[in-house]
C-alpha cells in the first residue's frame, strides 16, 4: 500500500492524465498513462521519484492546459448563467439573480459572499448543478476547441509552449546558479528549493507562480549573493 502522502500525489498523476485538454499528441498522452500506471504498481515509490514523473508530464502538459483553461473560462462566463438558471427551481431562480445584482454570478458561487448570501438548503441544490454544469461547460469546450476554436486554440498552444521554452531556460540558469554558489551553500540550497517550486508550480504539485516572478528570480538571487558577499566584509 502507498504511503498518504504518495497516494495523495498520485492522485494528482492521476487528474493530470485523466483531464488531459485536446491536441495532446498521442504519443505522449499513452506515455503518461503508462508512467501513471507504473506508479501505481510500485509500492516502493518514494516521493521524491513519483514527483519527478509528474515535472515530466507536467511540464509537457503546461501549455496545453493553459490554453484549454483560458477558452474553458470564455465559455464558462457565457454560458454558466445562462445554464444554471434553466435548471434551478423558480424560488431558488429569483434568489440567484437578486445575487448577480449584487455583483455575484456562476464564478463566485464558491467564495464566502455565496455562502452568506444562500441558505444551506439553497446550497444543497445549487452546488451539485454547478459540478454538474462544469462539467457541461468542459465538454462544450472540449468541443469548441477541435472544431470553431480550433485555430485559436493551436495558436494559444504555441504561445505558451513559447512561455514554457523561456521558463526551462531560465530554471537552467537557476540550477547553474546554485552548482557554483560554493561559498555560500544556504544560499545555494535557498535557489534550488526556488527552482523546485517554480517547476512543481507547473505541474499541479504547488501554488502556480507568476511568469513575471520566474523572470525576475535570477536577478533576485545575484542581489541575494551581493547581500551575502558584503555582509562579510
Amino acid at each position: 500500500m502507498h504511503k498518504p502522502i504518495v497516494k495523495h500525489t498520485l492522485n494528482i498523476f492521476k487528474f493530470l492524465t485523466d483531464k488531459m485538454p485536446p491536441l495532446v499528441p498521442e504519443n505522449f498522452e499513452q506515455e503518461a498513462k503508462e508512467a501513471y500506471a507504473r506508479c501505481c504498481e510500485n509500492y516502493d515509490l518514494s516521493l521524491p521519484e513519483l514527483e519527478n514523473h509528474i515535472v515530466l508530464f507536467g511540464k509537457g502538459l503546461w501549455p496545453y492546459r493553459k490554453s484549454f483553461e483560458e477558452f474553458y473560462d470564455i465559455h464558462e462566463n457565457h454560458l454558466g448563467d445562462k445554464f444554471l438558471l434553466g435548471v434551478l427551481p423558480m424560488e431558488l431562480k429569483k434568489h440567484y439573480i437578486e445575487f448577480k445584482e449584487y455583483g455575484g454570478g456562476f464564478k463566485e458561487l464558491h467564495h464566502n459572499s455565496a455562502v452568506d448570501f444562500f441558505s444551506s438548503d439553497e446550497r444543497n441544490i445549487l452546488y451539485p448543478s454547478v459540478m454538474k454544469i462544469k462539467e457541461d461547460i468542459r465538454r462544450h469546450t472540449m468541443q469548441a476547441v477541435v472544431t470553431n476554436d480550433r485555430y485559436h486554440y493551436e495558436k494559444r498552444i504555441a504561445w505558451f509552449q513559447d512561455i514554457l521554452n523561456d521558463i526551462e531556460k531560465r530554471l537552467d540558469t537557476l540550477r547553474l546558479m546554485a552548482d557554483n554558489e560554493e561559498d555560500h551553500p544556504d544560499l545555494s540550497e535557498e535557489i534550488r528549493e526556488q527552482t523546485k517550486a517554480f517547476e512543481q508550480g507547473l505541474c499541479l504539485l504547488g501554488p502556480a507562480h507568476h511568469y513575471n516572478e520566474i523572470c525576475d528570480a535570477e536577478e533576485y538571487f545575484l542581489g541575494r549573493k551581493k547581500d551575502k558577499k558584503y555582509s562579510f566584509v
